[in-house]
């Protein structure tokens, strides 16, 4: 089997596409049902204000531990924030055409 294909069927398996070795992919829901992806070999825990992600990642022989900070409740989401950036570059350049 090529390396495309087993990328391919990497992908389709766990919607997760890159050169690396990734864990099992768990998912595991929160106190309101909402289901988080989750791997293996991480830690979740959850407290009123946020959801936190803690992993282990190994690259070149360097042990990195990655923790990922969720808000539980946001004001804003990364695509409205997005959006925001992108009307406010807008208005500038209207201001300065």
């Amino acid at each position: 089997m090529t390396n495309e294909r087993l990328a391919a069927r990497h992908y389709l398996k766990t919607n997760i596409l890159g050169a690396y070795e990734t864990a099992d992919i768990i998912w595991q829901s929160d106190s309101e049902g909402t289901s988080h992806r989750t791997f293996a070999d991480s830690f979740v825990y959850t407290d009123e204000t946020s959801h936190t992600i803690e992993r282990d990642m190994v690259v070149e022989d360097r042990v990195f531990r990655v923790h990922s900070v969720f808000p539980v409740k946001s004001a804003s989401t990364p695509t409205k924030k997005m959006l925001s950036v992108i009307e406010s570059d807008l208005e500038k350049a209207l201001k300065n055409a």
